[in-house]
């Protein structure tokens, strides 16, 4: 069952478009998203305001087709978890994903999915876990060309110092989504 912030905005969203890629605007706290996906997978959610957006969805169109709007399957699940996760109710996104990248990024891209809810990993650390210490670098430029924020969550990544660095949606946003899974880890994301 959708919540009522989630239903709302699926209201919004308008008509199904099979078998290509739509598009749609999704509000959040934090602003707008922009949420692109067929009907199997997501193919990028960012903020709209992200200076790379442009770019991105250029890309997208050279690669796939021009992009509807309207909504999907997909589009449909992913309101309703973003719904689930802004209440603090779940952070376990269920949401096909599809992102072209080097086999090194989207092993990257895979680690990201496997840090809990209210925990953070330092760009070293992944390099280390992936068996390359001298990474770390190259594991911030992957995590930087994430297309799939939130549903893939490049922001629990930080400096070696624990300092917060490199999101494309705005630090304030990496605090503020830092801090909303810390306050509802111990509670609701432990079932992740």
């Amino acid at each position: 069952m959708l919540s009522t912030q989630a239903q709302s905005i699926t209201n919004r969203l308008g008509s199904a478009i099979d078998g290509k890629l739509v598009r749609t605007n999704i509000s959040t706290p934090l602003g707008s998203v922009v949420a692109v996906a067929d009907d199997a997978a997501l193919y990028l959610l960012e903020f709209e305001n992200r200076v790379a957006l442009t770019g991105e969805l250029r890309r997208l169109e050279r690669d796939f087709g021009l992009i509807g709007s309207g909504r999907n399957t997909v589009l449909e699940r992913l309101v309703s978890q973003l719904g689930d996760y802004f209440a603090g109710e779940s952070a376990d996104f269920q949401i096909p994903t599809i992102q072209r990248g080097t086999m090194f990024e989207e092993t990257v891209w895979q680690v990201l999915k496997r840090i809990p809810p209210g925990q953070t990993r330092s760009y070293g650390e992944i390099a280390e876990l992936l068996g390359h210490p001298e990474k770390s670098r190259e594991v911030g430029r992957a995590n930087g060309a994430n297309r799939n924020s939130l549903v893939v969550p490049c922001h629990r990544v930080i400096g070696a110092d624990g300092s917060l660095v490199g999101y494309g949606g705005g630090l304030w946003r990496k605090k503020w989504l830092l801090d909303h899974e810390r306050r509802y880890a111990w509670a609701s994301f432990e079932h992740r």
